[in-house]
C-alpha cells in the first residue's frame, strides 16, 4: 500500500472510530482491510482516487476518471460500500437487476430500482456476505473492462 493510501486509510479509520456506535469497530476496520486487499490485487485496473475528505475513499478503473467504488464514513451508523456504474458503460437491465438482487440478499436496507448501489459495513461483517459482493465487485470490473472483451 502506497503512503497516500496509507495515510488515507489511517484518516478514514479514525473518521470510522467517531462515529462506531459499540464494539463494531474491529469488524468494520476488518471489512475496509478486505475491501483494500481485495483492490489492490486488481492494481492494474483500479486505482486510489486521493480526497479531501477523511470520511471518503474512493477507486476508479485505472486510466480513468470511473469512480468503481467508494465507501463513506456515516453518522452514527456503520460505513457505506457503494458500488458505481460508468454513465458510459451502462449495465444492461438484467446486470443492474443482479446487482440489486446481490446486495438486497445480504443487506437488510432495501435497494430499489433507481437507488444508489450502496451496502453497509454492518452488512458485510458477515463474511459470506463480504464474499458474495467481492464476488459482484470481481464480475463488475470485468464486464466494464474493455481490454478483456474480445476485438469484433
Amino acid at each position: 500500500m502506497d503512503q497516500e493510501l496509507s495515510n488515507a486509510r489511517q484518516a478514514f479509520a479514525a473518521a470510522m472510530q467517531r462515529e462506531t456506535p459499540g464494539t463494531d469497530f474491529p469488524r468494520y476496520t476488518a471489512v475496509l482491510d478486505a475491501l483494500l486487499k481485495w483492490t489492490a490485487a486488481r492494481a492494474d485496473r483500479l486505482t486510489f482516487r486521493a480526497g479531501t475528505r477523511a470520511d471518503v475513499l474512493r477507486f476508479e478503473r485505472a486510466k480513468t476518471k470511473e469512480v468503481f467504488w467508494s465507501a463513506q464514513v456515516v453518522r452514527r451508523e456503520s460505513p457505506n460500500l457503494e458500488i458505481h456504474l460508468a454513465a458510459a458503460r451502462p449495465l444492461s437491465a438484467e446486470d443492474r437487476a443482479h446487482t440489486i438482487e446481490v446486495l438486497n440478499a445480504h443487506s437488510r436496507d432495501v435497494l430499489e430500482a433507481g437507488d444508489r448501489l450502496r451496502v453497509r459495513f454492518g452488512a458485510l461483517k458477515n463474511a459470506a456476505a463480504l464474499a458474495a459482493v467481492l464476488a459482484l465487485l470481481d464480475r463488475l470490473l470485468q464486464d466494464g473492462d474493455s481490454s478483456a472483451k474480445p476485438d469484433v
